[in-house]
């Protein structure tokens, strides 16, 4: 018996576990942002507190950055931060970016998109 077939299929099923397991978190996680984007709650936030936030936070970096002697850390920190922002305060382009990975993950695992 040859073992060094079974040592070379296992980390490809190890592999392909993985990426199941992946597709499975991004659907739900897709499936939880379509139902807070629908809230009323999800409404109320993104104006109090989310909608501006981006735009405030390139005015901080940008203001520090302009100073002559700039805080590196306070920089990186409001960065960090700007980062965070665009990616989770716009819904709409969270679940663009998640579909797109999901749809390349499916792609991967069965060779179609749907």
């Amino acid at each position: 018996m040859n073992n060094s077939l079974i040592h070379l299929e296992e980390p490809h099923d190890e592999g392909k576990v993985k990426t199941q397991e992946r597709e499975a978190s991004l659907v739900k996680t897709i499936e939880a942002i379509q139902r807070i984007k629908q809230s009323q709650d999800w409404s109320t936030l993104k104006t109090e507190i989310f909608d501006g936030l981006p735009s405030m936070l390139r005015k901080s970096l940008l203001s520090e950055a302009k100073k002559e002697d700039p805080n590196t850390n306070l920089l990186n920190r409001i960065t960090g931060e700007l980062k965070w922002a665009e990616r989770f305060s716009d819904l709409e382009k969270l679940e663009n970016t998640l579909r797109v990975e999901l749809k390349a993950i499916r792609i991967r695992l069965y060779g179609k998109t749907e």
